[in-house]
């Protein structure tokens, strides 16, 4: 996994420097594999390598892995116990314990 800051670094430039240039919006870069519109763009390291080495860039897996890492968008969508409309994750305030 690589984020634009590690894609920069790996090219030997400053991120504001990579970003303003554009290196990975150039034709035939790989997509950012998380959600649309997450906070942090994140690249598959094997795909950006390849790219680089301009060699033919490797598809991604079809089926998930368990070491998978979920942006925020991802992960609530998986979450494994939803919650109930009105209910919290936050533990219980002083004034809402039972104390009898």
């Amino acid at each position: 996994m690589r984020t634009l800051a590690d894609l920069a670094a790996q090219q030997g430039v400053r991120t504001h420097s990579y970003l303003n240039a554009k290196h990975h919006l150039v034709d035939g870069f790989p997509a950012p594999i998380g959600s649309a519109g997450a906070r942090v763009r994140l690249y598959d390291a094997e795909q950006v390598n390849a790219f680089l080495a301009g060699q033919p860039v490797p598809s991604l897996p079809i089926e998930d892995d368990h070491q998978d890492l979920l942006d925020r968008r991802e992960a609530r969508g998986r979450s494994a116990s939803p919650r109930a409309p009105g209910t919290s994750t936050r533990p219980p305030t002083r004034s809402s314990r039972n104390t009898g």
